[in-house]
């Protein structure tokens, strides 16, 4: 029995160290089908990628809000509050509501675990989450996978619509060493008969979602052959862009989620919207589009928490999301100094992310957090050639330090992992 909310947080945290990651869904299926398989009640949308699924998630989200529907949505990491993760519209899930939930399942767990059928801390997050929703009775649900696709433990729901966002090399000891194999993984959400959206370029990474889809029989629809943007603008805090696809055209959209990159992300969210409404009967409004594009935020993402200097938190945690961070800032800081404050997890491709970074650095901070899964800051600094390099073990040293060497004309970058933004964020902003 849980009688508190830090006993809640007690009892996921005990199991993410006991047990960390540990792929497969016959423990999901178990639980959820003790439970009455509450994934099977609400209306899915699910979204996996590389890079960009929160985003998209975003748009969608603010959209169908925008037309009046009540939207659930399941996310990971968090930034601030674990809470964060399970939401119905913009409020979290409650400490009571989840402390509520956990003593539900706990006679399940009791039940079924065995050594070798205990639950992750984020499995046990995912069927809270399935949980919550079968409770509060959302129009629709948007689920974000934790990680790949295939094995994720979201991915034992039959969602309406699979959206992949993008595909570039990440967990490769976990998902395979190239494109192709890693969309393979991704591409393991596509279910018989659904619809499925992708902005994926690389040929090599569409092939496997390509061949998922016809063994599916899933209609595929590929951004730049069934919808694409056009007439890109760029002002001061906004994008503005024309949305093409074959049936209509939406001129003159607008989103304040910087970089072309969301521009993608925006269109695989109208594209989904105009499914929602063609194959499932939902209602969306080219006023809703409009309106749920403008005002559609996610923290961490290219976001803006201070003017003098400028302090930029984003959450690239990747090559691919550092290349389309650097080109963001060169098209809206091309004149200015930029710093970087830098930790990275152990498992990423951390050489190639500093090499990228280091092209455009007047200077870099390497730093780390205490999390277990973090680069020590050192072996990040002797792995950078940059002439302007520093080394900062504590974090908040880390960020006091450069805030005291930069101008007011700098532009300040904090990035390469989203656990470092987690702490990252609420002391800036605490401490401006």
């Amino acid at each position: 029995m849980i009688h508190s909310y830090e006993e809640a947080l007690e009892f996921f945290n005990d199991r993410a160290v006991k047990l960390g990651m540990d792929f497969g869904l016959e423990r999901m299926e178990l639980v959820l089908g003790r439970l009455g398989n509450p994934e099977k009640k609400i209306p899915m949308v699910h979204i996996a990628g590389s890079n960009g699924k929160g985003s998209t998630l975003a748009f969608l989200k603010e959209i169908l809000m925008a037309q009046g529907y009540k939207v659930a949505s399941f996310t990971s990491p968090y930034l601030e509050n674990p809470n964060e993760q399970i939401q119905i519209g913009h409020e979290m899930i409650t400490d009571e509501e989840l402390v509520d939930l956990v003593n539900e399942l706990i006679p399940v767990l009791t039940e079924i675990e065995s050594d070798r059928n205990f639950l992750t801390s984020f499995e046990v997050y995912t069927v809270l989450a399935f949980m919550y929703f079968e409770k509060k009775r959302p129009s629709i649900a948007l689920i974000e996978t934790g990680l790949g696709g295939r094995l994720d433990s979201t991915n034992v729901i039959h969602p309406l619509l699979a959206i992949i966002t993008s595909i570039s090399l990440e967990h490769t000891q976990l998902l395979g060493d190239t494109l192709a194999e890693i969309a393979a993984e991704k591409a393991g959400i596509i279910k018989e008969g659904i619809s499925v959206i992708t902005a994926v370029e690389s040929l090599e990474a569409l092939q496997p979602i390509m061949d998922k889809a016809a063994q599916s029989h899933a209609e595929l629809f590929h951004m730049g052959k069934d919808f694409w943007v056009e007439n890109r603008v760029l002002e001061t805090s906004w994008e503005f862009f024309d949305f093409q696809s074959k049936a209509f055209r939406y001129s003159g959209l607008r989103i304040n989620m910087l970089g072309r990159h969301q521009l993608s992300n925006a269109s695989l969210a109208i594209q989904a919207c105009t499914l929602l409404e063609r194959k499932y009967g939902f209602m969306v409004k080219e006023e809703s589009i409009r309106s749920g594009l403008a005002n559609a935020k996610w923290k961490g993402r290219f976001e803006q928490i201070s003017t003098d200097p400028v302090i930029i938190l984003d959450g690239a945690h990747n090559v691919s999301g550092i290349k389309a961070l650097l080109q963001t800032i060169e098209e809206r800081f091309g004149d200015k100094n930029v710093h970087f404050i830098f930790a990275a997890l152990k498992d990423k491709d951390y050489p190639q992310m500093i090499r990228a970074i280091e092209k455009k650095a007047a200077s870099i901070t390497f730093t780390q957090t205490a999390m277990d899964r973090m680069n020590e800051a050192r072996e990040l600094y002797k792995m950078s050639e940059h002439e302007q390099k520093y080394i900062e073990v504590n974090w908040q040293e880390a960020i006091k330090r450069t805030c005291g060497r930069i101008t007011g004309e700098d532009v300040l970058i904090i990035t390469g992992s989203l656990y470092f933004l987690a702490e990252a964020r609420p002391f800036i902003i605490n401490s401006r």
